[in-house]
């Protein structure tokens, strides 16, 4: 058995694999200030929960884009290893994308993995918008190569600003209005994020396809897809685990020393 760790700036969500099926995600709140004691006690509990047997685990790989605590989280995996190392994901690392960037080592792990888990799942050319604490729409070609992405502010990040740059406006349990227009201020701001930024992933998604030149297989993830997904009205295939997938993917590929 095999665990992934995405370790993100709002949240860390941790897979468990067997061979190529997830069979446990647990999720927790990504703190700066957590010991190695309090995130190795928590996510073993949760795992047990889940009916993982701990004995059973055998590698562990790391997608980290804190790196004040990705230290942390080798420790963490080390115990689950029993004093073994996690492999991280970093350059150097047998990935299988190719990436056609300015810059490649800019390429957030993230990405890399999200990328390379939507490769494993569904058909060339792709778009993957993930919807984090930032909101990613990612582009991979035909051939099989990151070619770059756009990122903006994420949904909690935009929704934050608005309310603390107003004086009267308040912070909302996001959710679908029955109408665009809304009449009350909860309506209001449920519709201006919750259709704006379905909005904003339809529009990108055309605007990208535009430049690929071709249609393509559309993914959103991350942990506002299913906020944004059902207000959208491109098709959009709704996948919150590809980031697992591919840290799966990447773990085995360098077990078997593929290129």
């Amino acid at each position: 058995m095999i665990l992934t760790f995405d370790l993100g700036n709002s949240d860390l969500v941790v897979g468990a694999f067997r061979d190529d099926d997830l069979v446990a995600i647990v999720r927790q709140n990504t703190d700066i200030y957590r010991s190695v004691d309090e995130y190795f006690y928590t996510i073993e509990k949760l795992l047990v929960s889940k009916k993982v047997d701990l004995d059973e685990i055998t590698g562990a790989i790391i997608s980290s884009v804190v790196p004040q605590l990705t230290r942390v989280m080798q420790a963490v995996a080390r115990r689950f290893l029993k004093g073994n190392e996690a492999l991280v994901l970093a350059p150097g690392i047998k990935t299988g994308l190719k990436i056609r960037t300015d810059n490649p080592s800019e390429v957030g792990a993230d990405l890399i993995a999200d990328c390379v888990g939507a490769m494993a799942k569904y058909s060339l050319p792709l778009i993957v918008v993930d919807l984090g604490t930032a909101s990613k729409i990612l582009a991979v070609d035909k051939n099989g190569a990151f070619i770059g992405c756009a990122i903006l502010p994420g949904v909690k990040i935009a929704t934050e600003a608005l309310v603390r740059g107003t004086a009267q406006l308040p912070f909302i349990n996001y959710q679908l209005p029955k109408k665009v227009i809304g009449t009350n201020t909860m309506d209001c701001m449920n519709s201006g994020i919750v259709y704006g930024f379905a909005s904003l992933v339809d529009g990108m998604i055309l605007r990208f396809e535009k430049e690929i030149g071709q249609k393509c297989d559309r993914i959103i993830t991350g942990g506002f897809a299913t906020t944004i997904a059902p207000a959208c009205n491109e098709e959009i295939i709704i996948d919150r685990d590809v980031l697992l997938y591919g840290l799966n993917e990447i773990y085995f590929r360098n077990l078997k020393g593929k290129e």
